[in-house]
């Protein structure tokens, strides 16, 4: 006789819960059977446009009271958790609490170091969530999850060695960091040229920020300027256009911001602003 013990019927209910946040944030989940690992994934979407890149979810529930920082720590058999830091797609454990409804989730690659972890069967690694989840955290995680995918193609894409010549156009990776430029509203993609009001913006941070550097034998201290004011414009913009706090590792903002530098100095040379 089939039976359902009480834990299947608790890991499902926090399932379906997690799903629901996800749908209720606009976004399309899809089950993964069998499961090795992950209990659904999210669409990579962005206004009804779905994306090239998905949000790998892992679900754990408890009935317990949860009532310690310790008790929301999830111990994961070691390959299993190699697999989601090597997966080209972000992973996502989210953990709920069945008594108080509290849901926590955590990103293992950014808990854990690859390194660390043993290379062998029947070893464990604890992972904590501690990050609240909610439909917010649920659209956070999407443009997490965007700007990730957004530096590994550049990364892949960036040839070894580049020709001198080349920078006088745009290097074919570079096209990744365009688009992404495009949507956070600093490129006008019509005219293939920064935003008015984009341009008028990093002439003036240029300009207040130049005091704070010395020029070099390969930047003059107010291209250096330029070049700063155009990475904190990026992030600025990236936070506005997300509507939360989200960083970009250090490649793909300076590939952002050279971009934008380069866009900036055409502009001035004719005449923009």
């Amino acid at each position: 006789m089939a039976k359902r013990s009480e834990n299947h019927k608790l890991g499902d209910l926090g399932e379906q819960k997690v799903r629901l946040v996800f749908a209720e944030a606009g976004f399309a989940v899809s089950e993964i059977s069998p499961d090795y690992g992950e209990d659904f994934f999210v669409f990579g979407e962005d206004k009804g446009v779905i994306e090239p890149f998905k949000i790998y979810v892992q679900v754990k529930a408890s009935g317990k009271e949860d009532k310690y920082i310790s008790d929301w720590t999830i111990y994961e058999d070691c390959l299993t958790v190699r697999n989601w830091i090597m997966e080209n797609s972000l992973t996502v454990i989210i953990r709920y609490n069945e008594r108080s409804g509290v849901y926590k989730y955590c990103i293992p690659e950014d808990e854990i170091e690859y390194w660390e972890i043993p290379f062998s069967e029947g070893g464990n690694v604890a992972i904590k969530c501690s990050e609240n989840f909610d439909i917010d955290a649920a659209r956070k995680l999407m443009w997490i999850a965007r700007i990730r995918h957004y530096d590994r193609v550049v990364k892949i894409t960036q040839p070894n060695e580049i020709d001198a010549n080349v920078w006088d156009g745009m290097p074919k990776y570079q096209l990744f960091c365009f688009e992404l430029l495009v949507r956070l509203q600093l490129i006008d993609s019509c005219d293939l040229r920064l935003r008015d009001e984009v341009y008028a913006k990093l002439l003036s941070m240029s300009e207040w920020l130049v005091e704070e550097y010395e020029g070099s034998d390969d930047m003059s201290a107010k291209d250096k300027s330029i070049y700063a004011s155009c990475s904190l414009l990026i992030i600025n913009r990236l936070e506005d256009i997300s509507g939360c706090k989200i960083g970009m590792t250090r490649y793909l903002l300076d590939s952002c911001a050279c971009l934008v530098f380069k866009f900036f100095k055409n502009g001035k040379e004719k005449g923009s602003g």
